[in-house]
């Protein structure tokens, strides 16, 4: 498999643009393939799944999961038995917009990994610097926190790391190809220290445009892209791909 390309919608689309581009995506040589992804809203990823994309390559993401790893009385929660049952593949845990806006962090992270490695998903977690630990130098020391939960689980044995700098996101800034490098770099070896056992995948997030796929893809220790706005559009989604 090559590279990883997951699309992460958030919450925007409707059954008339999920209808037209998974359609287009599904019959695309560039996009019909095992390591694109969609993260799709809740809503629409039992209808991509078992209808739009049946007979595709394509994987499906949720955006998120329930920290609660029991099935139960939590109104509106999903659990990842239900989204494994779903069709779903992989899942984004702790991305920098519910970190932000939900205050999620620490335990309910690791509680959510931990729902998602029983229910065999495979998790993408998102961990990344603010402008502020950026500017101050200490922005390894605060990835190297977020990861630290990691210790807490014991059948971590695949998964996923998005680096996604805050101040990247949505912002059209990014850093430097030596900057993506070096938290790539740092990202696997404390996972090879820590993790020697399991199947790493670091990502960069922050963003990604069709513009500039090609040189973050072609990073040594950069194994893929989450795709924020630039995956709302077919051209330019089909055009990072065409670089995996």
């Amino acid at each position: 498999m090559g590279k990883l390309v997951i699309a992460n919608w958030k919450m925007n689309g409707d059954l008339n643009k999920v209808n037209s581009d998974l359609s287009y995506y599904a019959n695309h040589p560039a996009t019909n393939k095992s390591n694109v992804v969609l993260a799709l809203p809740y809503l629409y990823i039992v209808w991509a799944k078992h209808i739009l994309l049946n007979n595709s390559l394509i994987r499906i993401a949720a955006q998120d999961l329930s920290h609660y790893r029991d099935c139960g009385a939590y109104t509106g929660k999903i659990n990842g038995s239900m989204l494994k049952d779903a069709g779903v593949n992989y899942v984004l845990v702790g991305h920098s917009e519910r970190r932000s806006l939900l205050g999620e962090n620490g335990q309910i992270l690791v509680d959510k990994l931990i729902n998602a490695f029983d229910n065999k998903l495979v998790p993408i977690l998102c961990v990344g610097e603010s402008i502020f630990n950026r500017e101050a130098g200490d922005y390894l020391e605060f990835i190297e926190e977020q990861l630290s939960g990691l210790m807490q689980i014991p059948q971590l044995k695949e998964m996923i790391i998005a680096y996604e700098p805050c101040w990247a996101i949505g912002t059209g800034k990014i850093p430097t190809l030596l900057e993506i490098q070096e938290v790539a770099d740092f990202i696997h070896s404390y996972m090879q220290k820590n993790f020697p056992y399991a199947k790493i995948a670091v990502l960069y997030g922050g963003s990604v445009t069709s513009q500039n796929a090609h040189e973050i893809l072609a990073i040594a220790n950069v194994n893929g892209v989450l795709v924020g706005g630039a995956s709302l559009k077919t051209a330019d989604f089909t055009a990072i791909c065409e670089n995996v």
